[in-house]
């Protein structure tokens, strides 16, 4: 369910860019970093540096992304005047995959400043943190049964629909109802490949000589080393996802339609006035 949360009319793009409004936005600084803020306490210096190479971040994303996001929500739109297939769907996700992608990019360098100035203590604390999260998650999820795992499947994506649409026809629920019983599980598969990519990062954040370039060499080759049934799954699950949307989309009624444009109108206003405000 993580890449739906793409999927949906770019609300991972509307996250990123903070389009609720300027004062989100302007926050960046520290919405960026959670998982370090939730993961590491860091000293009043090494606050200072980290916060000082996210405002050359954020002028670069300001700068540069927004714009992109404001292009992307005019596609969706003109999309939306004619049936939507799979595809396109598939298209909006891509494009979201991109802007996280092009993100990361500018914030590992970030990321492994902060990494080699951190104390042995602090990284041992970072590295348990993974841990224990790794253990709430299986908790959380693999003790599901499958009745479980298909109806918090089917209430994420009527719920993520619902945001953009409003409530939900039954016509558009039973498109929801058949999808997430369609679905293969792969709670499990993902849990495992994250247990394994978590094992990688340990070993390597015990920071020997060129741990950085072994991460970047372990983050290009990730996707290469997950397994086939993983693939597989994934593959299948995409499939289905996309063409639910789709479908749900294409079903939308008139006052759906009319919300559904005024969510990415709300969207495209609140980033060009991002984009004006300039630095």
């Amino acid at each position: 369910m993580k890449r739906l949360r793409i999927f949906v009319l770019v609300s991972f793009l509307a996250a990123l860019a903070g389009c609720s409004n300027s004062f989100v936005y302007n926050q960046l600084d520290w919405l960026i970093p959670w998982y370090l803020g939730d993961y590491v306490d860091l000293n009043r210096e090494q606050q200072r540096a980290f916060k000082q190479e996210l405002r050359v971040l954020l002028r670069w994303h300001r700068s540069e992304e927004l714009a992109r996001y404001v292009e992307l929500l005019d596609g969706i739109e003109a999309d939306l005047d004619q049936p939507l297939a799979a595809e396109q769907i598939e298209a909006w996700a891509n494009h979201a995959l991109a802007a996280y992608q092009r993100i990361e990019d500018r914030m590992l360098p970030i990321v492994f400043d902060l990494g080699r100035d951190l104390s042995d203590e602090q990284m041992a604390d970072f590295i348990e943190k993974l841990k224990d999260d790794q253990r709430e998650l299986e908790e959380k999820y693999l003790e599901r049964s499958d009745e479980e795992y298909v109806e918090d499947t089917e209430d994420n994506l009527a719920e993520n629909l619902g945001d953009f649409l409003g409530r939900l026809s039954a016509e558009q629920r039973e498109v929801i109802e058949i999808a997430a019983a369609s679905l293969l599980r792969f709670d499990a598969a993902w849990l495992d490949e994250r247990r394994q990519w978590n094992t990688t990062l340990t070993r390597l954040l015990q920071r020997e000589p060129g741990w950085e370039e072994a991460i970047m060499t372990a983050l290009e080759e990730r996707d290469a080393n997950r397994t086939e049934s993983y693939r597989s799954a994934y593959a299948h699950n995409a499939v289905i996802i996309n063409q639910s949307i789709a479908d749900v989309l294409n079903l939308r009624s008139e006052k759906q339609d009319r919300r559904l444009r005024g969510e990415i109108e709300d969207l495209r206003r609140d980033l060009r006035k991002l984009i004006a405000q300039g630095d």
